[in-house]
């Protein structure tokens, strides 16, 4: 079936511009680009600025005959010759290229033409010209890796203003943004870069999809961060219990010294397979394995834990794989203090884990009081709130204050009020054992690991309630603390062989 290349048809949502040098090792750069379309990628453009012409010519069949399958148009990069010789949907130019109205002499009035524009006056040439200009690619929204950039980087406020442009002068004409955008800032972006309700028609991405070991599932979570842009709450409906047993996610512990055997024990109950490593050499490896996240806890620091850290959380960045982040007495002492802030404006986290004095400490509120890994802190719920809406909104994290009581409040999903939910139950004996804390993050790993980022908040809802509904069962049983240690481990097995269901631990979602 021949894709349509009728301008007013087509789908600019999620544009994949391929880059074969970025492909990981071991697989294939068509396979790449399939996956792509079967999971949601609405155009395709070809771009390789190093091959000669004949095999640019026959990469192009080859990407043609699989972009036809799924009736999606193909774009070719610069290259009109290649774009004739396979008869491609249309041709993409820059700046620094063949000029649009050349390309639109050689390629007829029925091809797409689509045209970079890196600043308001190049937007205002391409609005006034008389040449047929189906497309803007607008950027670059951030900096990338994909492409060494010439012109500066606009970023959201520079986006805005071309699409004020279009807005005011040519409000029919397409357009799409480019440039270091993925799941974690599309979302944001598009919020931010709309001029009043106007906004761009899509999303172009590279490293994402073509650089992800898992190519399905990148196009499927960049697709809905561009949905929930568009105000498609389906996105954050379509969450299930996830089954960890069934799924069995490998979860990368750095952790302090006290909690390692504790936390794997309690991580194996519910299904997931811990592995300690503190060996660096091994993390990238690590973030290239299906259905794996990264628990640090950073409770025992020593001289280059620091280095481990920061190469950890790279690693797993790059690759877009969950953070589960317990700052364990982050505000104890000055040492602690810096760290903690350095790792938080390293990375990305996907949750943030402490108790009210390290999530205080860790915010940068004054007066959070530290007695070793215990809160002597004391805030009323609306303030606990106020706080973690926050802080949460600014780390576009969802971050956990544990406690008596558990707040849970949602920083990823942009809601005019972000999403609270407060967690009651347990059972006192849970702050008798040394470690408890410092487990949970190993259970919120684990099902964050298997649920799309996109749900973030719901799966973590459910491990937090999970635990506290152990704790409350082993409670009941125990006659004191080691005895607790068993039942507690034998709770969250048994609950997690059954279907998921809380009968003892309220939950409030308060949105």
């Amino acid at each position: 079936m021949s894709p349509t290349t009728s301008t007013d048809k087509l789908d600019y949502t999620l544009y994949l511009v391929t880059n074969s040098d970025i492909v990981p090792e071991g697989l294939n750069f068509y396979e790449q680009v399939e996956k792509a379309l079967q999971n949601g990628v609405t155009i395709v453009q070809l771009r390789e600025k190093n091959m000669d012409t004949d095999a640019f010519i026959d990469r192009a069949q080859k990407v043609h005959e699989i972009t036809k399958k799924y009736n999606v148009p193909l774009i070719i990069n610069d290259r009109v010759d290649v774009a004739l010789a396979i008869d491609a949907e249309g041709v993409h130019v820059g700046q620094d290229d063949m000029s649009f109205e050349k390309v639109r002499q050689c390629i007829g009035i029925d091809k797409i033409l689509g045209v970079t524009v890196n600043n308001e006056q190049h937007a205002i040439e391409a609005i006034k010209s008389n040449v047929k200009i189906d497309y803007l690619g607008i950027g670059s929204a951030y900096s990338t890796k994909t492409k060494k950039l010439t012109k500066p980087v606009l970023g959201p406020e520079g986006i805005k203003k071309i699409l004020k442009i279009l807005h005011d002068s040519k409000p029919e004409m397409k357009s799409v943004i480019i440039g270091g955008l993925n799941k974690y800032n599309i979302t944001k972006t598009l919020n931010q870069c709309k001029f009043k309700n106007f906004v761009t028609n899509g999303v172009s991405v590279v490293s994402c999809i073509m650089a992800s070991h898992d190519a399905s599932l990148a196009t499927r979570e960049t697709l809905k961060s561009i949905q929930l842009a568009y105000q498609n709450e389906n996105v954050i409906k379509m969450y299930k219990h996830p089954n960890i047993k069934n799924e069995k996610p490998l979860i990368h512990f750095v952790t302090n010294a006290v909690a390692k055997h504790f936390s794997a024990n309690i991580c194996i109950a519910v299904g997931g397979s811990p592995i300690m490593s503190e060996n660096s050499q091994e993390f990238k490896y690590f973030a290239k394995i299906p259905k794996i996240s990264f628990c640090m806890n950073t409770g025992t620091m020593l001289e280059g834990s620091v280095d481990i850290y920061k190469r950890a959380i790279s690693e797993y960045n790059e690759q877009m794989i969950p953070i589960v982040y317990d700052p364990v007495a982050c505000g104890a002492t000055k040492p602690r203090r810096d760290i903690a802030k350095m790792l938080i404006s390293h990375g990305r986290f996907s949750v943030i884990k402490g108790n009210m004095a390290e999530i205080c400490s860790l915010a940068g509120m004054n007066g959070a009081i530290m007695r070793g890994v215990d809160s002597d802190m004391n805030l009323d719920d609306s303030k606990i709130i106020d706080l973690l809406s926050k802080f949460a909104v600014e780390m576009q994290s969802v971050i956990v204050m544990t406690g008596e009581k558990d707040f849970i409040i949602d920083g990823i999903i942009p809601t005019n009020k972000p999403r609270v939910c407060c967690i009651s139950g347990g059972h006192a004996l849970m702050g008798k054992i040394t470690a408890s804390g410092c487990a949970l993050g190993g259970v919120i790993a684990s099902y964050v690991a298997v649920s799309s980022y996109f749900n973030t908040f719901e799966a973590t809802i459910d491990s937090v309630a999970l635990y506290k509904e152990a704790g409350y069962l082993a409670g009941n049983k125990s006659k004191g603390p080691g005895s607790f240690l068993e039942n507690f481990i034998d709770e969250l097995y048994e609950l997690s062989n059954k279907p998921y269901k809380i009968s003892y631990t309220t939950i409030d979602r308060q949105f």
